[in-house]
């Protein structure tokens, strides 16, 4: 884990001892038989487990890999414990932000270039959505999701001109 990462964690007091919540975000290729064997055993034995976020894929310059997702609904299935989702696609993480925001479901557009966490988050949460056709999308996985953004977009240089259209309606 990065040192920018874990100085988030530098109010949470670390007890020796038996380990009761593992907490997993991003660690790219440092995932391993060995790392999910041990998380799997700290889940056998009371741990909980915590997922900064339930992403299937993510796009890097060589295209596009395998996300936490992978790992954590394969830790779900071996220990048939669910983790608890704390980023997106989770409900509660969208209804934080309004919270935070201090704003009606009506006054926000989620746009994203993720139909699985971005606009499937915000469809759950009753949030409008707007799909841009960027990043990690792909035309082959957008058909074959079930999951419907309110508004698809090229390109974010068209969201000035879709939010004109929307604020006229």
């Amino acid at each position: 884990m990065s040192d920018e990462v874990l100085s988030e964690f530098d109010d949470v007091q670390q007890s020796p001892g038996a380990v009761t919540h593992i907490v997993v975000g991003d660690i790219g290729s440092a995932w391993n038989h060995d790392l999910m064997n041990e998380i799997f055993l700290y889940m056998t034995h009371g741990a909980e487990l915590i997922a900064m976020h339930k992403n299937r894929f993510w796009q890097t310059s060589d295209g596009l890999r395998l996300d936490i997702g992978a790992f954590i609904s394969g830790l779900e299935y071996a220990t048939r414990r669910t983790a608890t989702v704390i980023g997106k696609p989770s409900t509660a993480f969208f209804e934080l932000a309004l919270l935070d925001m201090g704003l009606q479901r009506d006054q926000i557009l989620v746009i994203g270039d993720d139909i699985d966490s971005d606009i499937a988050g915000a469809r759950n949460t009753g949030l409008r959505s707007v799909l841009c056709k960027t990043g990690k999308y792909t035309d082959e996985y957008f058909i074959r999701s079930d999951t419907a953004p309110d508004h698809l977009i090229e390109s974010f240089a068209e969201l000035p001109t879709l939010l004109a259209s929307i604020n006229q309606t």
